[in-house]
C-alpha cells in the first residue's frame, strides 16, 4: 500500500520531468535543428524513452516534438518516434492525425512492432471500428488514409493471412 501511494506522490512529479525534457528538446531543435536533437536522443537512451513514451501516453508537447523529430535523416531516430507516435494514434488518434503530413499518415497508421499476430488483428480492427464512428475523424482526408492503411495492413499481411482466412483442408 506505501509503494502505491508513493507512486501516486511522484506521478506529478514525473509528469513534470517530462515536460522539462520536452522543453528543453524543443529548444534545443530550435537551435541544432532535429538531427542533432536526435543524435542527442541517440546518445542517451533513457531521455529518447522518456520522450517516445510521453508521446505514447498522449502527451500534445510531447506527440509534437515526436512528430518533428520523427522527419530526420537517422533512420533509427525515425523509427522510434514512429513506434510512439503508432501507439499514441490508437489512443489519441485525432491529435496524432492533425501534425501529420499526407505521406506520413500510412506508415504511423500501422501496427506496433511488438504486437503479435493475434494482437495486431485485434488492434487494427479496433483502430478501424474507432475512425468508423469518430464523427470528427472518418470524414477527413488523414482520417480515410489512416483507416485504409489499417484495412490494407489488415488485409494484406500475416495478420490477414492467418487470422482472416478459413483453414483449408485437403480432400
Amino acid at each position: 500500500m506505501r509503494a502505491v501511494f508513493a507512486a501516486l506522490l511522484l506521478l506529478p512529479l514525473l509528469a513534470a520531468a517530462s515536460g522539462t525534457l520536452v522543453a528543453d528538446l524543443e529548444q534545443r531543435l530550435r537551435t541544432d535543428g532535429v538531427d542533432s536533437v536526435n543524435a542527442h536522443l541517440g546518445a542517451q537512451a533513457l531521455l529518447m524513452a522518456k520522450l517516445n513514451q510521453s508521446a505514447a501516453d498522449c502527451d500534445p508537447q510531447a506527440i509534437d516534438l515526436t512528430v518533428k523529430l520523427s522527419r530526420t535523416k537517422s533512420s533509427g531516430a525515425g523509427d522510434l518516434h514512429n513506434e510512439s507516435l503508432r501507439i499514441a494514434v490508437g489512443t489519441c488518434t485525432e491529435l496524432v492525425l492533425s501534425l501529420l503530413s499526407p505521406a506520413e499518415v500510412p506508415k504511423i497508421c500501422s501496427s506496433v512492432s511488438t504486437w503479435t499476430v493475434t494482437e495486431t488483428a485485434r488492434e487494427l480492427r479496433r483502430r478501424i471500428g474507432q475512425i468508423e464512428i469518430d464523427e470528427r475523424i472518418r470524414p477527413i482526408r488523414h482520417g480515410k488514409a489512416c483507416r485504409n492503411a489499417y484495412r490494407l495492413e489488415l488485409q494484406n499481411t500475416r495478420v490477414g493471412l492467418r487470422v482472416g482466412q478459413p483453414n483449408r483442408q485437403s480432400r
